[in-house]
């Protein structure tokens, strides 16, 4: 099992997944036990009114699954994780609005990912004004 500390300073704002079921409950699941406060949200009315808030130092999504977020996203300095089963020229424009995003390839190396969200949450991983496939 793959075990990670968490400093006090990454806690301070939430990892939100927006993502399938499935790979969601995981995800959260492996999260909350590496000490991240993790949140999901159900009713995507609610989205942007979050988003608003600053409360999160992490989005954690899919493509194409969260596409219809991407915008909203991307008016905020809200580093984001977006995880795709493959890399077409579609996400490569998409990833280029991003002015703060990483992309990883599914099936996902789960000790990379708590790396990349470890680094991310801990202010040690900042790519301002671009991507980076992982």
């Amino acid at each position: 099992m793959l075990v990670l500390s968490v400093m006090p300073a990454e806690r301070n704002k939430t990892i939100l997944i927006i993502d399938e079921s499935g790979f969601t409950r995981v995800c959260y699941a492996i999260l909350e036990f590496e000490g991240y406060g993790v949140e999901t949200i159900g009713n995507s009315s609610d989205i942007a009114v979050r988003l608003n808030n600053n409360e999160f130092g992490l989005i954690i999504t899919s493509y194409p699954y969260g596409a219809f977020l991407f915008e909203d996203i991307k008016k905020r300095d809200i580093p984001t994780i977006i995880l795709s089963d493959h890399i077409n020229s579609d996400l490569i424009s998409i990833l280029e609005n991003f002015d703060n995003s990483y992309c990883m390839i599914k099936p996902l190396d789960y000790r990379k990912f708590m790396s990349l969200v470890k680094q991310v949450m801990g202010g040690e991983l900042n790519i301002q004004g671009g991507y980076a496939i992982v």
